[in-house]
């Protein structure tokens, strides 16, 4: 069956004619009767009646209004109603309850709605099959459970039944607008009863009244309009205590009354809700005269009406519960008696708390709000007097206080605590209950000082308990859970106020609890939880082993006392699972830490989707491995820590009370991991996510202190990145706020002195402002003072102050700060004894001050102490630690002063064996895996940096290592252009360094492989995943399957990232950065099964000379190399070895000459071309006679600062004088990877695909470019004709970015004339600028071009790259190469038009004037057409020398 629901009323435009008509001539199917369940069933008013309204052909028919009786479960409606003949015809069936049996003002409230077939129906009535249905959303019980409508099938000339005419729709706008507006009155009130929203409650009034306006004096809806606005105006009286309003509804009840006379079928219930009134007044100002109307009224409804009807109910119960009033004293705060008297009778006690029960095992809050309600309807029975009372209250507090929990909203809390106070006002001294509800308030207070921290409340708390304790005397049996109570308050006190009392005496409580529970007691693992939780919170305050034991066996206890299938074995789980990770945190047992990873993973397991505390068992599994990250440096436990926190947080939506707390622990996660990987985006959405949790907590919220720490500590992170000072100032605001928040007595005080005394000492590093200074050392001394011997943080506290005094030191030169900073770090190390988890800590931060004082004192006893520390703090730490790399940095450090000093009977700086053993810790730190690709990569420059300064023989080794983690940290970055930015950070002449490293040593060959591995990084990550594979597919069935999987692979990575909206959710982009770096890990696996093939083991790896000595075919390559130390140039011939030249210039006379050459005006540029000539390119001509002859062809490779110098036009250019043009025909190739890629030979075409592309208008740019067209018509009539050419043009409003690509697909010939732009800030923007938006290089580089011949660029700038990292070379022309085009021309700089047009001519009758098409005459056509052009003196020569060649 599929049956329709909507909430949506149908609002009746009809009058109904009571006559009946006849059918006949065709076959009916007739509705005979309709039988509904339950129709009273949750409804929070009495009705009049109830009516079914059926739409079937655009026609409506509605039953008669059917009253109801107390006990009466089922109403029936026997009135005919015609239905269409088809099966497949729909109807919708609505069941109404009304509010007046006659006249009717609307429907009324909708109870149920559905659609179906006739086809359905029929068969549904030959079964007997009801509909059944199901509470609705927002609702534990609704009204109407099933429906069963019955049907016959009968011929027309049967006329013995009638049949219900249907509805006219007949009315004026007045009439259409009253009852609209009475319709949303209903349901707005409604759905106030059930959910309590204020608002609801004043737009349902404010449709009444808007109704009552439409009704005049003589109205016959006029009653009806005054008794819905009363209704409302009562309830609004109610719910905001105004009782002083009370004379509005009555007046209006009043009013309606006298418009029903005596026979008046709605007369009674009028009654009722005026006594009602009358009634509520009388309790509040004691007017007798309102209790004497109230029962006169109420009397005659018991007169009039049946004694089994709601209304007589209602009536009864009102008399009854004013008799009780009447009899004790009126309390002008005592209401709850008259709430609600005229709804329906409430469920019962047990009733209602199975409804809570079931409420609980969800987190649905429309259900616990119906059941919230369903309490306060109760209420309204159970009275003051009643003995169930006092059990309803202290129910609904319960709810109350549940609700607060969930959504955190104030006003539950107070109501809560009221509610609770009342129920134990019930229960006084002697009551059997008063136990409980001392408790149950108590709790309440709890949770209030929890939320808001006033003292009060947690100091009645304890009162309260104290009083239930000494209720419970030995022997009691509820005495174990009273200690329990109490001893959880103390313990809150001790942790808000540091009292050691409370501490010890919520200890003993829990103790005595312990032994009233014995093995086999049910609540045994309770207290053994609770015990232990205490005990572990004085091991963290006092730092006594014993304590943090004996929680440790308590938790084992008590898990195993919860076995699996246990309710609370997850519980049991987490708090094991704490233990052990503060024992791994205080002794550094790595079972301890992977035990309590095990055990919260189990736990986790034990609450799925859905489970309340799913989201504190993520929480909790997250905390434990970003512990185990930061002991191993793990990546992945790192990302899966911030997947579960981000879990977590979805989990706690806005107006959650722990949002906050998961705001705070997914930021610390994305502090770590920028602090690992140094993605600012992850800094930058820590600080948003600290910032919300602020707001979340105001002024006065008892964690605020926590929030402003945690955003502070942030604040400071970025500046230390980014070095904006405003976020140092905002920090240390923050903090002096949280120090204000933490006075003389606060247990958290200590830390905030620390926190302050930390950003203050980051100002005085900033500013050199000695005030600073001054003061972060009085706080920090302050903060030691809170931490005597034996406080846990004391070793802390001890390594901060020491860390200060020793930047005084550096500042003022105290020996004194400096001698104290060292007995500070040796009372640290005592305290953290062998088997600590600090110590390896304590022992550098010791080192360190020793190696400082020996640079100031020369006593080698300090150095030695020094070296000793170090040495033990590695042994400590184990293979995976990260920390091991910062240890191997400071002793590469302390083996640098003993070689400096000369200490071991050799002169400064000639200890060669304390140099080596720098050299090898420095290189130890660049392999420790552990600590994350970043830091290594950062720890490798430090080796390079060193060695270089020593022309040490790892340097070599050095550089090398360098590339390769700089190659493999760029392959886990997904974006190009995250790729380049990346790059920025590092020293851009690695690989030229590396390679004049390998002159220097004689290895010419490895010069050049070095500078192969090291530059145009982002273009060979690239190429290695277009890598082709086809050898391979002769290795057998092994290679063919690791073949399939290498490029599958490889496809994945090629492809371009998702660029993400900025409303993606952060978890789904995270999730993308994981698989990326997920699929480089496999592809690298993949790559090394690879090199186990025969023949393969340098696949992917960085090429050897023998191998890049074939780019060489054709012609010799020169490599020019800028490093600071020297200038050369490498001739690589095709089977000759290498030549090294050493040139005459230098690294700042090149970079002055690149200055010199963006100067256009000929005098200038003609001198810079000759001192280019004079200090580069003639000492390498004078050595290419013996690799090529005159007038053949050669490659320039250059690096660093030669990228930006215009090589091939150098010359003498004086008369007579030599030019290179002259000599030699140029070409340039950003690597000799790229060029012997270029000359891979594929199937040609018979005939060639040429497209021209041209933009003279391109988006977003007022300016046209008149040149465009006549340029291309000209390239076509120079081009051969068909078949062997096959010419595409595209220009104007056609040349799109989706067109160009396309025809950059589809041709394997292109020209460009249009605008181009280099973006130096954003190369990989650098585009073509095409009609709708750019033709970027990012889009050319995800294109596979490897088929491609050439393309000639007519547009300025494209063979220029980017200034700060100049070895990638990444520019248009080179962009079109490494994806795949062997012949490329592009240009420097600016070009002009006509200079473009005579080139262009000059060129193609060059290339292919005698018909044929062959890219490899490229270089020398650009060659001749230069040279055809210099004989023009009216050409400026910067334009004579724009264009270049790249390729083949």
């Amino acid at each position: 069956m599929c049956v329709s629901f909507s909430e949506e009323p149908s609002y009746p435009e009809y009058t109904q004619d009571p006559g009946e008509i006849h059918l006949d001539g065709v076959q009916q199917v007739v509705i005979t009767a309709i039988r509904a369940a339950d129709l009273a069933l949750g409804l929070r008013r009495i009705p009049a009646g109830f009516h079914v309204v059926v739409k079937a052909d655009g026609a409506e028919y509605q039953t008669s209004n059917k009253s109801v009786h107390v006990d009466q479960a089922v109403v029936e409606w026997h009135e005919r109603i015609l239905l269409p003949c088809k099966p497949s015809s729909k109807l919708q069936v609505s069941v109404y309850a009304s509010f007046e049996l006659g006249p009717m003002l609307c429907h009324g409230e909708l109870l149920r709605i559905f659609v179906i077939s006739v086809g359905e129906l029929l068969d549904r009535s030959e079964k007997s099959h009801p509909i059944i249905f199901q509470p609705k959303q927002e609702e534990v019980v609704s009204a109407c459970t099933s429906l069963l409508m019955t049907l016959e099938q009968r011929l027309s000339d049967k006329n013995d039944a009638a049949v219900l005419c249907p509805l006219t729709t007949l009315m004026s706008d007045d009439m259409r607008a009253l009852l609209l507006r009475t319709d949303a009155g209903h349901g707005l009130l409604a759905r106030y009863r059930r959910m309590r929203n204020h608002r609801d409650l004043d737009q349902s009034i404010n449709h009444f009244e808007c109704a009552l306006d439409l009704c005049s004096m003589n109205h016959p809806y006029r009653p009806a309009a005054l008794f819905n606005l009363a209704t409302a105006k009562f309830l609004s009286c109610q719910a905001d205590g105004t009782y002083l309003d009370l004379d509005i509804p009555i007046n209006l009840f009043q009013d309606a009354l006298d418009l029903r006379p005596t026979d008046h079928p709605d007369r009674a219930v009028t009654q009722l809700h005026l006594a009602i009134a009358l009634l509520a007044r009388f309790a509040k100002w004691g007017y007798q005269t309102d209790a004497d109307a109230a029962e006169e009224s109420l009397s005659e409804v018991l007169d009039v009406c049946p004694a089994n009807s709601h209304i007589y109910r209602a009536a009864l119960i009102a008399i009854e519960t004013s008799a009780l009033h009447s009899a004790r004293s009126i309390d002008a705060n005592d209401l709850g008696w008259e709430r609600s008297a005229a709804s329906m009778l409430p469920l019962s006690l047990n009733q209602l708390a199975d409804r809570a029960k079931r409420c609980l095992r969800i987190d649905d809050p429309h259900a616990l709000d119906e059941v919230i309600s369903l309490h306060y309807d109760a209420l309204g029975y159970y009275n003051t007097g009643h003995a169930c009372r006092g059990q309803l209250l202290c129910n609904l507090g319960a709810m109350l206080c549940i609700r607060f929990k969930r959504r955190g909203t104030d006003e539950d809390l107070d109501q809560a605590i009221s509610i609770q106070g009342e129920a134990l006002a019930l229960h006084p001294v002697g009551h059997t209950d008063r136990p409980s509800s001392l408790n149950n308030l108590a709790a309440e207070l709890s949770f209030r000082f929890d939320h808001r921290g006033n003292d009060e409340d947690l100091d009645q708390a304890i009162a309260l308990l104290r009083e239930a304790l000494a209720l419970h005397p030995v022997s009691h049996t509820d005495r174990s859970s009273s200690l329990n109570n109490l001893a959880a308050q103390l313990f809150s006190r001790f942790h808000h106020r540091g009292n050691d009392e409370d501490l010890d005496q919520a200890i003993a409580l829990d103790r005595e609890a312990l032994v009233l529970r014995p093995v086999g007691h049910p609540d045994r693992s309770s207290s053994l939880n609770n015990l232990a939780a205490r005990l572990s919170s004085r091991f963290h305050h006092r730092g006594n082993d014993e304590d943090l034991d004996q929680t440790i066996a308590l938790h084992k206890e008590a898990l195993a006392l919860r076995p699996v299938g246990h309710a609370y074995r997850s519980s049991s789980l987490g708090n094991l699972a704490t233990g052990l990770s503060s024992r791994f945190h205080h002794r550094g047992n790595d079972e301890d830490l992977d035990q309590a990873i095990a055990l919260l993973r189990e736990a986790l397991a034990l609450r799925p989707v859905g489970h309340t505390d799913r989201s504190s068992s993520l929480n909790s599994l997250a905390d434990q491995l970003s512990s185990r990250f930061d002991h191993r440096g793990n990546d992945e436990d790192l990302d899966q820590a911030i997947a579960l926190h981000r879990e977590a947080l979805a989990l706690r939506p806005v107006g959650h009370t722990d949002r906050p707390s998961s705001l705070n622990n997914l930021a610390n996660r994305l502090s770590s991991r920028f602090e690992h990987r140094g993605n600012d985006e992850d800094l930058d959405q820590a600080i948003a996510l600290l910032r919300e949790a602020l707001t979340l907590r105001a002024v006065g919220h008892t964690d605020r202190s926590s929030s402003l720490n945690n955003l502070a500590n942030q604040l400071s992170s970025r500046f230390h990145n980014r070095g904006n000072d405003e976020d140092l100032d905002q920090a240390i605001a923050f903090h002096r706020e949280a120090l204000a928040l933490h006075p003389v007595g606060h247990t958290d005080r200590s830390g905030s002195l620390s926190n302050l005394a930390a950003r203050l000492s980051t100002r005085f590093d900033r500013r050199g402002n000695d005030e600073d200074l001054d003061q972060a050392i009085a706080l920090l001394r302050e903060a030691l003072a809170l931490c005597p011997a034996g406080h846990t943080a004391r070793s802390t506290s001890l390594n901060s102050l020491a860390n200060r005094l020793s930047s005084r030191f550096d500042h003022r030169g105290n020996d004194e700060d400096l001698d104290q900073a060292i007995a500070l770090h040796r009372e640290a190390l005592a305290l953290c004894p062998v088997g600590h988890s600090a110590r390896s800590t304590s022992l550098n931060n010791l080192a360190g001050e020793l190696s400082t004082r020996f640079e100031q004192q020369d006593n080698r006893a300090d150095l030695d102490e020094s070296r000793e520390n170090l040495c033990c703090a590695l042994t400590l730490l184990t293979q995976h630690d990260p920390r091991q790399l910062a240890a191997h940095r400071s002793l590469a450090d302390v083996y640098l002063s003993f070689h400096y000093s000369g200490l071991d009977g050799t002169g400064a700086g000639e200890d060669t064996d304390s140099l080596n053993a720098a050299m090898h810790h420095l290189k130890a730190a660049a392999n420790v895996v552990s600590g994350g690709s970043l830091s290594r990569l950062r720890a490798s420059l430090h080796w390079v940096r060193h060695a270089s300064q020593h022309s040490h023989g790892t340097e070599l080794e050095a550089h090398a290592t360098s590339m390769q983690l700089l190659d493999a940290y760029m392959s886990t970055t997904a974006s190009v252009s995250s790729r380049h930015n990346i790059m920025k950070d590092f020293p851009s002449t690695l690989a030229v360094d590396a390679a004049s490293c390998a002159l220097r040593s004689g290895d010419v060959c490895r010069a050049v492989e070095l500078l192969e591995q090291g530059r145009t990084i982002i273009w060979t990550q690239m190429t290695r995943l277009r890598t082709p594979l086809d050898s391979l597919q002769t290795r057998g069935d092994h290679a063919a399957v690791l073949m399939k999987k290498f490029r599958d692979l490889s496809s994945l990575l090629d492809k371009p990232p998702a660029n993400y909206p900025e409303a993606t959710p952060r978890v789904d982009v995270e999730a993308e950065e994981t698989r990326y770096r997920r699929l480089v890990e496999d592809w690298n696996r993949a790559a090394e099964e690879i090199r186990k093939i025969e023949g393969f083991s340098r696949f992917l790896l960085p090429p050897l000379f023998s191998n890049l000595q074939d780019a060489a075919r054709d012609g010799p390559i020169i490599m020019l190399i800028a490093s600071k130390l020297s200038c050369n140039a490498i001739i690589i011939p095709h089977k000759q070895p290498p030549t090294s030249i050493h040139l005459p210039t230098n690294l700042e006379k090149l970079q002055t000459l690149v200055v010199k050459l963006q100067r256009t005006s000929s005098p200038a540029l003609i001198k810079a071309l000759m001192e280019l000539w004079d200090d580069v390119v003639h000492p390498v001509v004078e050595n290419l006679g013996g690799f090529a002859r005159r007038g053949s062809r050669i490659w320039w490779c250059p690096t660093s600062v030669f990228n930006f110098l215009p090589l091939h036009a150098a010359g003498d250019y004086r008369k007579h004088g030599q030019f290179l043009s002259q000599l030699y025909i140029s070409s340039y190739t950003p690597s000799l990877t790229a060029l012997i890629k270029a000359r891979r030979s594929h199937d040609r075409s018979l005939s060639v695909s040429f497209a021209a592309i041209g933009q003279n208008h391109p988006a977003g740019h007022s300016f046209t470019l008149d040149c465009v067209e006549p340029e291309l018509e000209l390239v076509q009539s120079l081009l051969p004709p068909p078949p062997t050419v096959s010419f595409t043009k595209i220009t104007s409003v056609d040349a799109t970015k989706s067109r160009a690509l396309r025809a950059l697909q589809d041709h394997t010939w292109l020209h460009f004339s249009c605008h181009g732009t280099q973006k130096y800030e954003d190369p990989f923007s650098s585009a073509f600028l095409m009609r709708d938006q750019p033709l970027s290089l990012l889009d050319i580089t995800q294109t596979d071009l490897s088929r491609h011949e050439f393309t000639f660029l007519s547009a300025c700038e494209t063979a220029v790259g980017d200034y700060d990292t100049p070895d990638e070379v990444i520019h248009l022309a080179a962009g079109l190469q490494f994806a795949g085009v062997k012949s490329v021309i592009g240009t420097l700089w600016k070009v002009d038009d006509g200079t473009v047009q005579r080139l262009v001519e000059a060129f193609y009758k060059n290339l292919c004037g005698d018909g044929t098409m062959n890219s490899k005459r490229a270089a020398r056509a650009l060659h001749r057409a230069v040279q055809s052009l210099a004989c023009d003196r009216d050409m400026p020569l910067d334009q004579r020398i724009v264009f270049v060649h790249i390729g083949i």
